[in-house]
């Protein structure tokens, strides 16, 4: 097993698709798609450090190298909550919000052009 089917395998084990593994690690989701999907790429040691800093119960010689236990002994594992940080929530959430913004003006925008459609039609124009 080389390094890109381990990183599919702590991928599983979180149930993360490409998109929520990549900001998990702070990377762009196509970084991760040449990676995992395509096999284009092999990981950088920067995206490395990322995941094991990330996932804090991933034992990184099993990463790296293959070798020993995919999970570090359960004294330096640190539970999934605390892996999460308020700098990842707040931007997740700024995200979204950028998202909800641009939903809004379409809807606007979609509105504007119905109602003008509407007078048109009203009117007898069309």
């Amino acid at each position: 097993m080389g390094i890109i089917e381990r990183i599919q395998k702590i991928m599983e084990r979180e149930g993360l698709n490409v998109a929520s593994f990549a900001r998990r690690v702070g990377v762009v989701d196509q970084t991760i798609r040449g990676i995992v999907v395509q096999r284009r790429n092999k990981p950088g040691f920067d995206l490395i450090v990322r995941i094991l800093q990330t996932f804090a119960w991933v034992n990184a010689e099993w990463l790296i190298l293959g070798v020993g236990e995919m999970s570090k002994p359960e004294q330096e594992n640190v539970s999934n909550q605390e892996q999460y940080s308020i700098k990842d929530l707040v931007m997740y959430l700024k995200e979204k919000d950028v998202k909800i913004e641009k939903l809004i003006e379409e809807k606007t925008e979609f509105k504007v052009l119905y109602e003008m459609a509407k007078k048109e039609l009203e009117s007898g124009s069309i």
